[in-house]
């Protein structure tokens, strides 16, 4: 009997829902001080993502093999060279190379006039203030965008410990009242922020009638399962004499 070959392309894995995290702060004011990819079986391209392959009997236990390792794995291909044997090649694919078999595609690029726009239309609808950019928000926004995207993780604890009060601060910014949303996994402003409107926590912060000012920030890590890390910041600030802002 000559091999046939058998194969398929099974489901990527994605998060079925991004996740979102909201945190607000008071201020009591003080002065603050791998592996490289396997090479082409068969018919298979050569740089197709491939980063592991894992013998298997089933199309079920390649997906359990990609799904615990879901930090990497971004889908599975299975490879069969005969059909009278059960041995299945399971190819856990990470989404990177020329040729691969589930590409990774980046977030649209934010468009800070937009954002701050849609924000203030939705303030205006609610009866509250608009609100400006502050460079030092955005700052400490990307500050934080930036960690949880080295971690991989969603969090409004920094890797160092800090809160969104610390971060806020070591940029020069005081303030009376400081609030924080982040998300993970969204791909465009549109869904991001929809996304905090769907959630009572991040929808209070975006509409707080005792907030003058407004920071953003998005990155992109590929290699971790969430792959797009936001960050948002409100808050009124406070001049060093403990006089708020009349912004």
């Amino acid at each position: 009997m000559h091999p046939r070959l058998y194969k398929m392309i099974t489901n990527l894995w994605t998060l079925t829902s991004a996740a979102t995290l909201t945190a607000l702060f008071v201020a009591s004011f003080t002065v603050a001080s791998a592996e490289p990819p396997a090479k082409a079986i068969g018919e298979f391209a050569e740089d197709d993502g491939t980063y592991a392959i894992e013998i298997v009997t089933s199309d079920e236990a390649c997906r359990a093999l990609c799904k615990a390792d879901s930090q990497t794995c971004r889908g599975t291909v299975i490879y069969q060279p005969d059909t009278s044997k059960p041995e299945i090649q399971c190819r856990l694919n990470n989404g990177f190379g020329a040729n691969a078999a589930f590409p990774r595609v980046p977030p649209e690029p934010v468009d800070f006039e937009k954002a701050l726009a849609d924000l203030n239309a939705y303030r205006v609808s609610k009866n509250v203030q608009t609100l400006i950019y502050d460079e030092r928000l955005n700052r400490a926004s990307e500050v934080h965008a930036r960690d949880l995207a080295a971690a991989g993780i969603i969090s409004h604890t920094g890797t160092d410990g800090s809160g969104h009060g610390d971060r806020i601060q070591r940029q020069g910014y005081y303030f009376s009242i400081a609030g924080e949303n982040v998300a993970t996994g969204q791909m465009s402003w549109d869904a991001v922020f929809q996304a905090w409107k769907d959630s009572p926590g991040h929808n209070e912060n975006m509409l707080r009638d005792d907030v003058t000012e407004f920071g953003l920030a998005l990155v992109y890590e590929p290699t971790t399962t969430y792959s797009t890390y936001w960050a948002m910041l409100v808050a009124d600030p406070i001049d060093i004499n403990g006089s708020e802002s009349q912004n």
